[in-house]
C-alpha cells in the first residue's frame, strides 16, 4: 500500500481550478477544499483537488 500521498502549492491549486490563489485560501477557511500545513505554508492533497474538479465540472474519472 503506497501511503504517500501528492501535495501541491496555492499556485498549483490556483492554476488547475482556474481561481486566483487568493480564492484558494478563501475555499479553505469555508471549509470547501481541504489543506495541511507545513511549517507555515499551506499544502493541497493531489485527490482533495482532484474531487473538487469533478464535482465542479460533473464528470468522474476512471479510476485506476
Amino acid at each position: 500500500m503506497n501511503t504517500e500521498q501528492r501535495l501541491l502549492t496555492a499556485r498549483e491549486v490556483a492554476r488547475l481550478l482556474r481561481l486566483h490563489r487568493v480564492t484558494v485560501y478563501k475555499l479553505v477557511r469555508r471549509g470547501v477544499l481541504r489543506a495541511v500545513m507545513l511549517g507555515n505554508t499551506y499544502r493541497f492533497p493531489a485527490d482533495t483537488v482532484e474531487q473538487l474538479l469533478r464535482r465542479e465540472d460533473g464528470t468522474a474519472r476512471p479510476q485506476p
